[in-house]
């Protein structure tokens, strides 16, 4: 007898849920505006590669432009400290690019998310050439 398992993950084990094991869930976060599912996600996404100053995590978020690598050093660098407190992100959507706004408790200044749709599928990566 033969069993076929095609497209089912019956042999994963790992029940952890998604928001665990991205980061996510330790995220104190606020929410305004009316993000999609994809501009959220990678938005907290940010963030907890932020809270944990993990620039390689970040990098892997990042559109092509720039220099992923070293642009995720520099906001980890400038973001990391103020992204260990609570933060309010107002989103600002467009068809194909989104805004997220950040504040975080303490922090004058706001780190503004630029993120971007390519293929209208709702999965965004963020732009870190700006604002780091």
């Amino acid at each position: 007898m033969v069993l076929a398992l095609g497209g089912c993950d019956a042999l994963n084990t790992d029940k952890t849920p998604e928001r665990v094991r991205n980061g996510t869930n330790e995220l104190d976060l606020r929410v305004t505006g009316r993000p999609t599912p994809g501009s959220l996600s990678v938005a907290e996404q940010v963030l907890a590669r932020l809270k944990a100053r993990d620039a390689a995590g970040l990098a892997e978020l990042a559109a092509s432009d720039g220099d992923p690598e070293a642009d995720a050093k520099r906001w980890v660098t400038r973001w990391g400290g103020p992204a260990q407190h609570p933060a309010t992100a107002d989103f600002f959507q467009g068809e194909r690019e989104s805004t997220a706004d950040i504040r975080f408790t303490g922090e004058r200044a706001t780190l503004t998310l630029l993120l971007k749709d390519h293929d209208y599928d709702d999965a965004y990566e963020v732009v870190l050439t700006d604002n780091g």
